[in-house]
């Protein structure tokens, strides 16, 4: 046996999601169910341990054999499990890691991932998922969901059930052998994944950094239980008295809601579009002292990096270690690590001076000196969730991070000179970055430091190429927008100081819009900016400027669409009769034939006509005078308008007015043409009419027509040429969009350097921060 693919069901009381597989595993209720696995290949075969099956000695074998390669997809889960099986049955796991808490495990160097595989490849991360993506014959069966739900979970004890909490095999026969089938089901899924993606394999390095990844949860961190415990106990009891302190001044029933606080401060002059934490601080610089009681208070009751300490109580093990905290391969487009559960990438820092003194107050419980010694026990919470990890005897935890390692190598493959000197003389590339931003010195926690966020933000977001942005010459690709062009800011056009290529990003695509996770940008509801991933999250919708909806702007000489309209005498007209010019006529010819029977003699042509029109009855009448050309009424955005193309007719304009090419007979003596005359049977061969050639109008979008009168170009330019205004509209080409389509999670990336006086700029319709 070289290969043994495997798929587990489980029973747990423990919720899988909030306290992870260790904790999941060690539950006294946990069971597995069903074990489907395949040996090189063959047919799958389920054990229905539920029923009292076993597992065959072989495979058993094999499970701690490891120069046997296990195959699972979330191999972590199968792996945690089987070695709470294999324990229970008095089998040592890791005899290499014996009296260790990593040798509570199956060593995972013998453990394959298909779900890291198809990470490594920008696969999604869910079974069902990679099968529909990969287009497997045999798909994951949709109904395990509900199959699921009714087996591996407890279930509410009702008088239909006979007051149970958990359902079995033998309540519902029917579907435990459809449960059978989906794990079978989900083993040749996995199997035919390995298949497909054999001809991209992973390289051993990934390989061994998804076995450390491993290690490392399965040695987990341990925690100080008593600390969390009280802190928890605490928290509670300091959020009590916080709500009734706020009921006690503002009388409302639950001081906690937003939509009620934000009416009670209106009602008092105060009126707040977020009660985030940096809207909060802002005002109390400048409310009255009972407002600024009630937001102090609203601000510590809101208080949510403490949820923390619930977190570590739920995934704690019995040995009070914390397992599971990270996920390899977490962001499948970059490889990075993921935080689960606690998230240790993301504690809160912390400032006091007595971290110790504080700590021991708050294990003891001691309301009464905290208060005293502490004015926000919330935040001290908050500070001292870092010290709830307790460090192996004789060790000491060591906070490390690669200090501006993005911005570092982009100024190196950029080759920009003065960041590197600024890394060379060792100072703050996010303080510098943010004094040319601002033109005002910044220093960290000293003057100006609080615009050393802004100078990261720009530092680290920034929008994908190809992004159209609003200039007051048109829409023109980000990586195309020069100085001299103005931007639109959502009030007003404004300079900026050109683009900088920021190197080949991770990017996102939400409503329309490609850019980095960390880009800021503005959203309907809120007065400040967030980031772009937290607005995808959210399903919050990004606000629009410059849309079909308000005044847009058209050409280059900045006058809305109204204005033009109203002004601008337009350029295009509709002949009424095909093949007549506006111009005068040199001379018209009449028929050298004589008179015709029942044909009403044609009138004697006058020179240097301005133009004829069909009269009734073909008596003599004056010649139409066309006053000017005019164009038809613009309906609305999208209405097409229909202009006639005639081979001698100047060109029709697209987007930009131009000076049209010159063609042969637009002069006045091409004009000499003979009258066409009604064709009469009986006339003839000499005297009879040549048949005019049809030739119908082609149309014209109105969301691609521009009206221009002063500033055309003077050179025509093609319809399909890329990067003009004009490439959003249907008719257009299609070619650049195809390209950047072809790539949508990774691509060249660049930003825009201090855009107006409010750092932000419309692209693809949307506002966001430079």
């Amino acid at each position: 046996m070289k290969n043994l693919s495997v798929d587990l069901e489980t029973f747990s009381s423990v919720n899988l999601g909030k306290c992870g597989v260790y904790k999941y595993a060690e539950s006294d209720d946990f069971e597995i169910l069903l074990f489907g696995y395949s040996v090189d290949g063959s047919e799958v075969q389920v054990v229905d341990l539920a029923q009292g099956e076993t597992i065959p000695e072989v495979v058993l074998s094999a499970l701690t054999d490891e120069t046997v390669t296990k195959w699972a997809f979330n191999a972590q889960f199968e792996r945690v499990c089987l070695s709470r099986y294999l324990r229970d049955k008095g089998i040592n796991v890791n005899p290499d890691q014996t009296g260790k808490s990593e040798g509570l495990f199956l060593n995972p160097s013998s453990w394959h991932c298909t779900m890291i595989w198809s990470a490594t490849l920008g696969l999604p991360m869910s079974l069902e998922s990679v099968g529909a993506v990969l287009g497997l014959d045999k798909q994951k069966l949709t109904s395990g969901k509900n199959l699921i739900k009714y087996f591996c979970l407890p279930c509410n004890p009702t008088k239909v059930n006979g007051g149970r909490t958990r359902n079995k095999y033998f309540h519902d026969k029917e579907k435990w052998e459809q449960f059978k089938s989906y794990n079978k089901r989900d083993v040749e899924v996995e199997m035919s994944i390995q298949e497909k993606l054999s001809r991209f394999p992973v390289p051993d390095f990934l390989w061994q950094e998804f076995y450390l990844d491993q290690e490392i949860n399965d040695r987990g961190i341990e925690i100080d239980p008593l600390f969390v415990e009280s802190a928890i106990r605490l928290d509670q009891e300091v959020k009590t008295h916080l709500v009734d302190e706020l009921k006690h001044i503002t009388g409302l029933e639950n001081p906690n809601s937003v939509l009620q606080m934000r009416s009670w401060l209106k009602e008092h002059g105060l009126e707040m579009e977020s009660l985030g934490k940096k809207e909060v601080a802002k005002e109390l610089k400048t409310v009255g002292k009972e407002l600024a009681e009630v937001l102090r208070l609203r601000q510590q009751l809101a208080k949510s990096s403490v949820k923390k300490y619930t977190a570590m109580k739920n995934a704690a093990c019995m040995d009070d270690r914390e397992r599971g905290m990270f996920r390899f391969y977490g962001a499948n487009r970059t490889g990075r690590f993921a935080g689960r559960l606690v998230q240790l990438q993301n504690l809160p820092q912390n400032h006091l001076p007595d971290l110790a003194e504080a700590r021991s107050l708050v294990k003891q419980g001691n309301v009464e000196a905290l208060e005293m010694l502490y004015e926000d026990i919330p935040d001290t919470l908050s500070q001292l969730i870092r010290t709830a990890f307790i460090p192996r005897t004789g060790f000491k935890f060591i906070v490390a991070d690669f200090s501006a390692i993005e911005a570092r190598v982009l100024a190196w493959l950029a080759g920009e000179k003065w960041r590197m000197r600024v890394f060379a003389e060792g100072r703050d590339i996010y303080c510098s970055s943010a004094s040319q931003m601002f033109r005002v010195p910044v220093e960290k926690h000293g003057v100006n430091g609080h615009l050393r966020q802004k100078g990261k933000i720009a530092e680290l977001a920034c929008i994908a190429e190809g992004e159209l942005v609003l200039t007051d010459e048109g829409l023109v690709p980000i990586e195309e927008v020069t100085t001299k062009q103005k931007v639109w800011d959502g009030e007003n056009w404004v300079n900026h100081n050109g683009v900088v290529f920021k190197g080949v990003k991770e990017v996102i695509e939400y409503e329309g819009l490609r850019a980095t996770p960390d880009h800021l940008v503005w959203v309907k509801g809120k007065p400040k900016p967030i980031r772009f991933i937290e607005s995808a999250i959210c399903k919050t919708h990004l606000i629009q400027t410059g849309d079909g909806r308000r005044t847009i702007r058209l050409g280059e000489n900045h006058q809305c669409r109204e204005t033009l309209e109203s002004k601008a005498k337009p350029l295009l007209c509709i002949d009424t009769m095909r093949r007549v010019r506006k111009r005068p006529m040199a001379g018209l010819k009449q028929s050298k034939v004589g008179q015709i029977k029942r044909v009403s003699s044609l009138l004697a042509a006058e020179t240097n006509t301005n133009m004829v029109r069909k009269a009734a009855k073909y008596c003599k009448t004056a010649m139409y005078q066309s006053k000017r050309s005019k164009l038809q009424k613009l309906w609305c955005k999208r209405d097409k308008v229909v202009l006639p193309f005639c081979f001698r007719s100047r060109l029709v304009d697209f987007t930009r007015g131009r000076q049209c090419a010159k063609r042969l007979g637009i002069r006045s003596d091409k004009y000499k043409r003979q009258l066409r005359k009604r064709k009469y049977p009986l006339c003839s061969k000499n005297s009879q009419s040549k048949q005019q050639t049809e030739r119908y109008p082609n149309t014209v979008g109105a969301t691609i027509l521009a009206i221009r009168k002063i500033g055309s170009y003077e050179n025509a330019i093609e319809r399909n040429r890329q990067r003009r205004n004009h490439i959003k509209s249907k008719y257009s080409c299609r070619t650049t969009q195809k390209k950047l389509a072809f790539n949508r999670s990774k691509t060249r990336v660049y930003d825009i350097r201090n855009a107006g006086p409010n750092h932000r700029f419309t692209v693809s319709g949307k506002l966001v921060h430079n």
